[in-house]
Formats: C-alpha cells, sequence, structure tokens
C-alpha cells in the first residue's frame, strides 16, 4: 500500500498519524479485517502502522548480537566496502528477520 499511495508523500515516516485513526488501522490488521479505501488516502497511516510494528517486535529487526557490526559497518568510508560489509551483516540475520527486513525494503532496487 505504500509503494502504491505513499512513496511519493513528503514526510511519510516523519509525519505521524492520527492516534485514533492508527489505533483502528492496527487493531484492523491485527484481526486480519482490513478495507484498504479507508487508508489508501493516508499513508502517514500505513507509515505509522509500520512503525509502530517495528517498535513493538520482540526483537530488534537487525538482531542486538548484530549491532556493533551494523555501527562498524556504518562508518566505512569507502562505499563499495561498506555495502559489502552491511551485505555480510545482512546474510548473519535469522532467516525470519532477513525475510522482514526484506520485505520492508522490498523498494529498494539493491534488496
Amino acid at each position: 500500500m505504500l509503494l502504491e499511495c505513499g512513496m511519493q508523500e513528503e514526510g511519510l515516516f516523519r509525519v505521524a498519524p492520527s492516534a485514533s485513526k492508527l489505533k483502528k488501522l492496527k487493531a484492523s490488521l491485527d484481526c486480519g479485517v482490513l478495507d484498504v479505501q479507508e487508508y489508501s488516502s493516508d499513508p502517514h497511516a500505513i507509515a505509522g502502522a509500520l512503525k509502530s510494528y517495528l517498535r513493538e517486535l520482540p526483537e530488534p529487526l537487525m538482531t542486538t548480537e548484530l549491532y556493533d557490526e551494523w555501527i562498524q559497518a556504518s562508518n566505512i568510508q569507502d562505499m563499495d566496502k561498506r555495502l559489502q560489509a552491511l551485505m555480510a551483516a545482512c546474510e548473519k540475520l535469522p532467516t525470519d528477520n532477513l525475510n522482514n527486513f526484506r520485505s520492508v525494503t522490498s523498494h529498494y532496487p539493491a534488496c
């Protein structure tokens, strides 16, 4: 839904949706019943639900164990070497985390 209606929206992940709309959307997602039309005009609600989902994961998506490796990789100045280091860290993610990461970043060509 974000790819279809939200990628051109300025401040997509910075602008907070209304609390009541976010709560209603999360409840709909939890029940598996979602009226797509109701939320297609509000990409901020969809982005807010995604941010909430990621915050509420029992373990960080990129894992606590790999934290130092992510930080080291992000500090590499050479872009090619940085990308190689980030890809190497990705390969160490548990399968569920890697699949989730790929899903969240699927709109980027390198993922």
